[in-house]
């Protein structure tokens, strides 16, 4: 399942108990089959940076556009292909044009002005370096 946070638990019961009850999150189930989530992200910290690596195939470079505002990361990008095959009687023409964005919200702790990205066979990658380095926080909880 996606990460949603918390989710409200379902009191059973009613008219027809466990009738219409098939343990299968419909919600979920659809918005992984339309791919509603047009780009994966992840985000991961250092001492010294913030870096967000985002999968991007089959994008330009050129047609991406990143934003740093009000401690929001906004990555977005228009893709517009055309593919042509001709034979001796017949011609194939394909076209795919979308565009999605996507916000990231990030820590205060980030040097807006030395924000560095990169894209590189379809992973493009910002580097948001911390204005005062910090060891990432949190513990490991072991398991009983």
């Amino acid at each position: 399942m996606r990460g949603r946070g918390l989710v409200p638990w379902r009191r059973r019961g009613g008219l027809l108990p466990g009738f219409f009850d098939f343990g299968f999150d419909f919600d979920d189930f659809f918005d992984n089959f339309f791919n509603l989530q047009p780009v994966r992200a992840d985000m991961r910290e250092t001492e010294k940076e913030y870096i967000v690596e985002a999968d991007l195939p089959g994008y330009d470079k050129n047609n991406i556009e990143i934003r740093f505002e009000n401690n929001l990361l906004t990555i977005s990008a228009q893709q517009d292909e055309t593919t042509e095959e001709k034979g001796e009687n017949y011609i194939h023409r394909e076209r795919r044009r979308g565009s999605f964005s996507r916000s990231i919200p990030v820590p205060e702790n980030v040097n807006g002005d030395a924000i560095k990205a990169s894209f590189n066979n379809g992973v493009l990658q910002i580097i948001l370096p911390k204005i005062t380095p910090s060891k990432p926080s949190g513990r490991k909880i072991d398991i009983d």
